[in-house]
């Protein structure tokens, strides 16, 4: 089977890496199930952003590409890739020296032309709602700027830096934070 969302990955890698550890194909599982799991990319970040703020721990990225000819439906492929990031929040990470590690949140990349425009609202939704569960969006600019942002708010910020709010690492349990 091909891989078609290597040519993504390998974007992000050269994206990130000044400011993260970019680590690819690791491997883990899931706290509650045992259900291993396998990330596409985990990053952690260089000594410079911990300083500005980042908080030190892995982040999971999980790359999904939409585009006008795909086969599954965007609204199903929508609802998939955010329950598989909202899963990966809740798993344990498996470093290279066999120790295991919570990640501090998991972000999804949506490549490819987009999803469809009919189904925006259903994302934007979906992406709020989420954020509870340590879910956010990892966003690139036409100048190579990127952003983690979890509902309306940032976390982090390549050009601004740490967002005013602990998005993403505050997790919602019942009605509350």
């Amino acid at each position: 089977m091909s891989d078609i969302e290597a040519s993504t990955r390998a974007k992000i890698r050269a994206h990130l890496d000044s400011d993260f550890h970019v680590h690819e194909g690791w491997t883990g599982h899931h706290k509650h199930s045992g259900e291993q799991v396998r990330y596409d990319l985990a990053v952690r970040p260089r000594t410079h952003l911990i300083e500005k703020g980042f908080d030190d721990g892995v982040v999971i990225i999980e790359v999904k590409l939409f585009n006008s000819d795909d086969k599954k439906k965007h609204d199903v492929k929508v609802r998939d890739l955010l329950w598989q990031c909202v899963a990966y929040s809740f798993s344990e990470v498996q470093l290279p020296d066999g120790t295991h590690e919570c990640p501090l949140f998991s972000l999804y990349y949506i490549g490819g032309t987009g999803v469809d425009e009919f189904y925006q609202p259903e994302l934007k939704t979906l992406h709020h709602f989420v954020q509870r569960g340590g879910v956010g969006r990892l966003e690139f600019a036409a100048d190579g700027a990127w952003s983690m942002r979890f509902g309306g708010s940032p976390y982090f910020r390549s050009k601004y830096g740490k967002g005013p709010h602990h998005v993403g690492t505050k997790r919602q349990t019942g009605s509350a934070r």
